[in-house]
């Protein structure tokens, strides 16, 4: 779909921001940001955008159907939560501040009463066993799991865990969480990993190939850059993709990939200024957060995806992912070193993995 919009982009700007510097524009107020929202559509821009997320699932029937969706507070998640909960889908939403989510809920979707709260800090993984225990023990069934939370632009830091941050939220915790609520996955649930184009920026070391090592998952500080280990937290979701498929070939159940699109202005660009500068300049460009919420939801949803499993889309459409993300070799290693982390950092990796081994005949 082709939808053209107008901007004046020579119209000159408030005397206020004439007077300010960028850091004023950034810290007080967003002023750029809102400056952008204010200009007049009057140059033709063409965008390629495809359905919004709402006319994915305007014809979806999903009563009775339950989704649980991580990094559903704001932005994207919260789009996916109202546009599911209007088709009556209950959503489960696994949120590190259930205030923050509730608010934003009551504001933004018509059908808040579909939507119940878990909380959930990424960062440990004991608060992720928490978090999946009361979900376990309060539902039945999963049909849909969309792992969307993440974090980007922050410092290198260590999680409880001797983890790096970006790599364990990202990936790591939603991982094992999804791992901890097989057993309630419907016969034909799907999977849908939020992942990033940027994924194909990661060249691996040609040595790990066969034998990936901590290191290239969680970075250490002297290796460490924020893009670096975003970038590898997506290509990790895209391997495990191909893995989980081939693992539930002989089941129902469906693993997808969904790039939401670039420079989205979501809360993934709070933690530096230079991202907020770059997102806010790019606001006229990009898409909204319902905008970017639509592969994700036509993934999670659409009846032309039926038995269909492994595949990377962008903008509702398949699309190629990186070589190496179709490494199918690197991604049984990658799950292999996957497990071997958590087994030496739980109590019960026994009774997890056997949780899971079941669920490739279910």
């Amino acid at each position: 779909m082709i939808k053209s919009m107008r901007y004046n982009l020579f119209r000159p700007m408030p005397s206020c921001i004439h007077k300010i510097n960028i850091s004023t524009i950034i810290w007080k107020g967003n002023i750029l940001e809102n400056y952008l929202k204010e200009i007049p559509r009057n140059i033709e821009l063409k965008r390629f955008y495809g359905p919004s997320a709402e006319e994915v699932v305007r014809d979806v029937n999903l009563e009775n159907k339950t989704c649980l969706i991580t990094g559903a507070s704001g932005s994207i998640g919260m789009q996916l939560a109202r546009c599911l909960s209007l088709r009556d889908c209950n959503v489960l939403m696994a949120c590190r501040n259930i205030y923050k989510a509730s608010q934003n809920a009551k504001r933004i979707c018509e059908k808040s009463d579909r939507l119940i709260y878990y909380d959930v800090n990424l960062a440990s993984l004991a608060s992720v066993k928490e978090c999946a225990s009361r979900i376990v023990k309060n539902e039945k069934k999963i049909d849909i799991v969309i792992l969307n939370a993440a974090t980007f632009g922050i410092p290198w830091t260590l999680t409880e865990d001797k983890l790096e941050t970006t790599f364990q939220v990202n990936f790591l915790s939603q991982y094992y969480l999804l791992l901890l609520v097989t057993n309630l996955l419907a016969p034909d649930a799907r999977i849908v990993f939020t992942s990033a184009e940027s994924h194909k920026n990661i060249n691996w070391p040609t040595e790990n190939i066969f034998t990936p090592v901590l290191e290239n998952l969680s970075l250490p500080k002297h290796k460490y850059t924020s893009i670096k280990s975003y970038n590898i937290s997506k290509l990790c979701g895209v391997l495990l993709m191909h893995y989980l498929s081939n693992q539930w070939s002989s089941t129902g159940k469906s693993v997808f990939c969904a790039h939401p699109g670039s420079f989205i202005k979501t809360g993934l660009c709070r933690n530096w200024w230079f991202y907020e500068i770059l997102y806010n300049l790019m606001l006229p460009f990009t898409k909204t957060a319902v905008q970017g919420a639509s592969t994700i939801i036509y993934c999670a949803t659409s009846p032309d995806l039926k038995g269909l499993t492994a595949a990377y889309f962008k903008d509702c459409k398949p699309h190629d992912e990186s070589v190496l993300a179709k490494n199918y070799y690197l991604s049984y290693r990658i799950h292999d070193l996957i497990l071997e982390i958590l087994r030496e950092r739980l109590d019960d990796f026994d009774k997890l993995m056997c949780a899971f081994n079941s669920s490739k005949s279910m």
